[in-house]
């Protein structure tokens, strides 16, 4: 058997700032080589880890671009919802979203949480799980997205997941699960992981893989981002399994892409954040400035129960579902 995988494309409409290119025609270019890949190599399976488009309710106008490119993939596209796929980080809000019209058409399918999918070829079978990104999936004491508690009638066990895994401790204050917390607790010989663009590689642990790879797009001018390569994955699986990272030939140097001048720029203004973000942290324990963060940090304070707590996390998404109907999906 032969899977592909990919993720965090970030498919939108607009190039950002930081870039000199033009990017909707570099992603095309993307799709293009992996599609290439797909059929050249007999694909069996294509494999994504979320974050398909950069925002829930992207125009549909360029999301009718890209579908010509997704349907030449070997359908359907197995993948997990990304925190840019949905409002809120609310996974309920996937029937309101484009992605979430790609899986009513077949186009992709979504995998649910707790959901089981076989896939099976020349006497191989797989048993295929998934989590989506939800807020609070690098906090929960037990990080349960991660973790496939039973493998049964199967040869091996994948499972997609979009969340910050990292193979080692990350900035203070920004959540993150390290492989090391979940690797005996896991039954799956594949974590698949998207989420963190710059990736870490393939880790073995105790005969189980853990593997990002980074995503196939660079929309962030930073220095990581600058010098790696974006990459897809060929996974062969017979009695044993075998990786094989590509990366890709129509990427160009980041040198080429992104303008320094703005890197420096946006350097200065993250020393300047970091600053102020130490200031309010002399004056209290918020340690990240966004409203799902807070809303967590002021239910844990004040003792919330959770059921209030999920209702806010609920009414933020819905708050932002109704923006997003007001201005129209062009």
């Amino acid at each position: 058997m032969k899977l592909l995988y990919f993720t965090d494309s970030h498919i939108r409409g607009s190039t950002p700032k930081s870039r000199k290119d033009n990017y909707v025609e570099t992603l095309k270019e993307k799709f293009k080589e992996i599609i290439e890949t797909a059929k050249s190599e007999n694909i069996d399976y294509v494999l994504f880890g979320g974050d398909l488009f950069d925002r829930p309710d992207l125009s549909l106008s360029i999301v009718n671009e890209f579908i010509i490119y997704l349907k030449e993939l070997p359908l359907p596209i197995y993948c997990v919802l990304g925190n840019h796929d949905i409002f809120g980080q609310n996974p309920s809000t996937a029937t309101r979203t484009v992605l979430g019209i790609l899986d009513t058409l077949g186009i992709v399918k979504l995998i649910n949480y707790n959901e089981i999918i076989y896939l099976q070829r020349n006497n191989i079978k797989i048993q295929l799980t998934g989590c989506p990104y939800y807020y609070n999936i690098d906090t929960s004491p037990e990080r349960e997205g991660y973790i496939v508690n039973e493998k049964k009638n199967c040869n091996f066990s994948i499972h997609i997941v979009h969340g910050m895994l990292l193979d080692r401790p990350f900035i203070k204050g920004i959540p993150h699960t390290l492989i090391d917390e979940i690797a005996d607790k896991t039954f799956a010989d594949i974590t698949l992981c998207g989420h963190y663009h710059t990736g870490f590689g393939i880790k073995k642990i105790n005969e189980k893989y853990f593997v990002n790879i980074g995503s196939i797009s660079r929309v962030s001018n930073t220095l990581s981002e600058i010098e790696r390569t974006p990459s897809y994955l060929i996974i062969h699986i017979d009695n044993k399994i075998k990786f094989d990272v590509r990366n890709l030939k129509c990427a160009k140097n980041g040198e080429d892409i992104f303008d320094k001048n703005i890197l420096m720029q946006e350097e200065f203004k993250e020393q300047k954040l970091n600053e102020f973000i130490q200031q309010v942290n002399s004056y209290g324990s918020f340690e990240i400035l966004n409203i799902e963060s807070i809303i967590r940090e002021i239910s844990i304070r004040e003792k919330i129960p959770d059921d209030i707590k999920n209702e806010a996390i609920r009414r933020i998404g819905e708050a932002q579902m109704l923006l997003s109907s007001k201005e129209g999906m062009l």
